[in-house]
């Protein structure tokens, strides 16, 4: 039975499991319930001011192969805003993570899945976080791509709205995508993170929607890496200058210095 990698000493929430420190929601998918995949859900914020220290949120219904339908099984869902979450954990497969709406501030998180495994369309900052990919392993050479690290859904230019991952490390296995563009502004920034070589050389996907290329952000900044070289990325994908970067590398991009002092 996979166990939390944090040792858990100021918990603000309580266990079902208090013996691994972790919520469980074992083997539900959007498949085996027949409902919208939101019903699998493990565990829901819809408050504002939320704070979650060292506890582990898991879903662990199988890994799903490109083109599944119904395989989605999120382990939670934030959906208030001005949510911290410290040192936790967030495990599953597809759809690990839904950072559906709101200001967010992860900060030493853990956080695993294969497709799209941190998507919606809030405002976040993920900082000093590991990613990890479960997608199945491709054989040497092989081109086919398997997984993707983020899907965020930001629609009109109107939104203020994005992920940005500092001082991040991603690894683990399969060939992925560090975004896919689920809306036509899709906005993700990756900086200072290190990236190993289960990163595509395009690095990113538009969702198979041309028209959606003159529209998303996505950038990266100072990252380093076999995955990092952006020689070879999509057209649309920006290498960032300082100036453009400056915007998302700090809790200003969440306004965090209004709302974080008390919670860090």
């Amino acid at each position: 039975m996979r166990k939390s990698p944090f040792k858990s000493t100021n918990r603000t929430l309580h266990f079902k499991d208090k013996a691994t420190h972790q919520l469980r929601l074992y083997g539900m998918t959007l498949q085996n319930l027949l409902m919208g995949h939101f019903i699998v859900v493990l565990f829901k914020f819809s408050r504002n001011n939320f704070i979650a220290k060292n506890i582990s949120f898991m879903n662990v219904a199988p890994i799903p192969s490109p083109g599944d339908v119904g395989a989605q099984a999120v382990a939670i869902r934030i959906a208030g805003d001005q949510a911290f979450f410290l040192g936790c954990g967030f495990f599953g497969a597809q759809d690990t993570l839904h950072d559906d709406r709101g200001r967010h501030y992860f900060k030493d998180c853990y956080i695993q899945g294969s497709i799209d495994f941190i998507f919606g369309n809030a405002r976040s900052l993920y900082e000093n976080c590991q990613l990890i990919s479960m997608a199945n392993p491709v054989a040497p050479g092989a081109k086919g791509i398997n997984g993707a690290v983020t899907a965020h859904g930001r629609s009109s230019k109107d939104e203020n709205t994005g992920f940005a991952f500092v001082n991040c490390t991603l690894g683990g296995t399969g060939r992925i995508w560090l975004g896919r563009a689920w809306r036509p502004y899709s906005t993700v920034v990756f900086a200072y993170t290190s990236m190993t070589d289960i990163v595509a050389p395009e690095g990113w996907n538009d969702f198979n929607d041309p028209t959606r290329d003159q529209t998303v952000f996505y950038g990266e900044y100072n990252c380093s890496g076999a995955g990092a070289n952006t020689t070879t990325r999509a057209p649309y994908a920006q290498k960032l200058n300082d100036t453009q970067a400056s915007l998302f590398l700090n809790v200003s991009f969440i306004d965090g210095d209004q709302w974080l002092q008390s919670s860090i």
